[in-house]
């Protein structure tokens, strides 16, 4: 059943989405060391973060309000899964990234990445996120299209500066 609750986290997934194909390539800090990378990573991980936290209440409502058709949309959750061919690698590069973290000589610096560039596995992580979400809750033509127009207008802008 789709509550006025599951529709707001939704909502504010495929904004968080939106937000990163637009923000992430425009968003550079000239006051700093490094102009692009840090800012921009710390950008990223802050939208896949509100992402996250709205997947969760989205699936404890779910849980909590299960109404018609509810199996029927998990059976199609595990059909998209099994049948998107680069699922399975980007979720066996999280568990590697996640073993690697576990067992590496220095987790802290494993987890958040170096100083200077942040690629750690929390950056894999957050782009997970986005890449999850896109594939779960991008169901109409109209959300392609938007997706499609957002990156296309940020790549001018991007294009003009370079």
């Amino acid at each position: 059943m789709r509550t006025r609750l599951t529709a707001a986290c939704e909502a504010v997934i495929e904004a968080g989405w939106l937000l990163a194909v637009i923000l992430s390539p425009l968003f550079f800090n000239v006051y700093s060391q490094r102009v692009f990378e840090p800012d921009k990573i710390g950008l990223v991980r802050s939208l896949a973060s509100v992402m996250a936290a709205m997947w969760i209440v989205w699936l404890v409502e779910r849980l909590v309000n299960p109404g018609p058709g509810q199996g029927e949309g998990q059976g199609g959750w595990w059909q998209r899964l099994r049948e998107t061919r680069l699922v399975v690698p980007a979720l066996l590069l999280v568990g590697t990234y996640l073993l690697s973290t576990a067992l590496s000589v220095t987790p802290r610096i494993s987890f958040w990445g170096s100083y200077e560039r942040l690629q750690g596995t929390y950056s894999l992580l957050a782009y997970v996120v986005i890449g999850l979400s896109v594939l779960f809750l991008m169901r109409k033509r109209q959300q392609v299209e938007r997706l499609l127009l957002a990156m296309v207008l940020t790549s001018l802008p991007v294009a003009l500066y370079g």
